[in-house]
């Protein structure tokens, strides 16, 4: 029986809000520990942006982040989104609404929570989305009396054209109000200049002072609508120093994490400097034992080559030895042949000479006696023609029976 597995909507939620959570966790940290706006980095990886589709095969719902790339900010044109987190993000002076998912039944989500519960504000520290829809577009103020600056100057700031802007907000399936390409009229601060007036030629001293007097035309209504012109203008002046702070500190903002970037790479050249040198301290290491094990090695083959040369040099001494040794003692077996009348008549009445032929025994050949059998060195007799007895044939057992001392004369077989 095969069993199929359904995700119920609640969990679909509760997956999307741990999805979220995690994403924005991870920012919040890099954020504080680098020091750049968490915000505007949260915005542009959409990692608010958290869609969940349904397996066909398995029948299991997924969650699934698809993170369309946003390349600078938009402005807020009075859309509420409502999976959305209410609260109000700063976003570079625009304060449009967090895209993180709000947590279970509460109107923000865990984050912006937080903030809250730390700060102990009853209200985001910007406001919240309602408020902001509440109002006009451009009309909003913040709690602490601050104003969303005008999209111009983002624009102007990023080189944005208003084609650019147009295209992202269509690849995000946003509609941007076209009152947002707008350029306000800059005001000057400080106390305006004063009109010089020409100095009428008088008498010298200090002018005597003349008593002001008021004289109000119609109604106290003109008087008082004056005031209200006057207030609303000296607001205007503090909105605008207001903007100019705030981009101020993003200025700041970005000077400190260009200054910690710079730090950063500044690590990594000395990590890769000091990793570069580690390797070439182990490479000429390397190469010294390998050098002094050559050099070893070079000796022990001097050493044996050497002790070689001598045993070779002492081999032949000796077999040189030995053949002075052999040619001596021939002479003198020749000179006692010479001196003996008996073996002299032997020779003298043996007058044929002794017959022989060449065989080959256990892979050597030898010269055999057809008339005594006694066996001659091949070599000695082709050779040097010296008549080298070293054994004699037997011819029950059909083989060489070989002196002990291979020095025995012909003589001495025959005998």
């Amino acid at each position: 029986m095969s069993a199929s597995i359904y995700v119920s909507e609640k969990l679909n939620r509760e997956l999307v809000k741990i999805a979220e959570d995690v994403a924005y966790k991870a920012v919040s940290y890099c954020a504080e520990k680098y020091n750049f706006n968490a915000e505007e980095v949260y915005r542009e990886l959409g990692l608010g942006e958290i869609k969940v589709e349904r397996s066909k095969k398995l029948k299991v719902e997924k969650v699934k982040m698809s993170s369309p790339k946003v390349n600078f900010p938009l402005p807020y044109n009075g859309e509420l989104k409502d999976e959305c987190c209410f609260a109000l993000r700063q976003n570079n002076g625009l304060y449009t609404q967090c895209q993180g998912i709000r947590n279970g039944s509460s109107d923000f989500c865990k984050g912006c929570a937080n903030q809250m519960q730390k700060t102990g504000a009853e209200v985001p520290e910007y406001g919240t989305i309602q408020m902001r829809k509440a109002v006009g577009i451009f009309d909003y103020t913040d709690p602490k009396g601050r104003k969303p600056i005008a999209y111009a100057k983002i624009m102007k700031k990023y080189k944005l054209t208003e084609e650019q802007v147009l295209e992202e907000g269509r690849k995000l399936n946003i509609v941007i109000n076209p009152e947002h390409f707008v350029v306000p009229e800059e005001t000057k601060r400080g106390r305006p200049s004063k009109e010089k007036e020409p100095k009428e030629k008088g008498s010298r001293g200090r002018p005597k002072k003349s008593k002001k007097v008021l004289e109000i035309d119609g109604d106290t209504e003109d008087l008082f609508a004056t005031l209200v012109a006057n207030a609303n203008e000296v607001e205007d002046v503090k909105s605008e120093e207001e903007v100019v702070i705030t981009k101020n500190e993003v200025s700041k903002a970005e000077k400190e994490q260009a200054k910690l970037e710079k730090k950063e790479a500044e690590r990594l050249a000395r990590e890769a400097k000091k990793k570069a040198e580690e390797e070439e301290k182990a490479t000429k290491k390397a190469a010294e034992k390998a050098a002094k094990e050559a050099e070893k090695a070079a000796k022990e083959a001097e050493k044996a080559a050497k002790e070689a040369a001598k045993e070779a040099a002492k081999k032949e001494k000796e077999e040189k030895l030995a053949a002075k040794e052999a040619k001596e003692a021939t002479k003198k077996e020749k000179a006692s042949k010479k001196e003996s009348p008996t073996k002299e008549a032997a020779v003298e009445e043996d007058d044929e000479p002794d017959v022989v032929k060449k065989i080959e025994f256990e892979g050597k050949k030898y010269l055999k006696s057809k008339k005594t059998g006694i066996i001659y060195d091949y070599n000695e007799y082709t050779k040097n023609g010296e008549q080298v007895v070293v054994g004699k044939w037997n011819d029950a057992s059909n083989k060489i029976v070989f002196n002990a001392s291979e020095e025995e004369d012909e003589e001495e077989y025959e005998n």
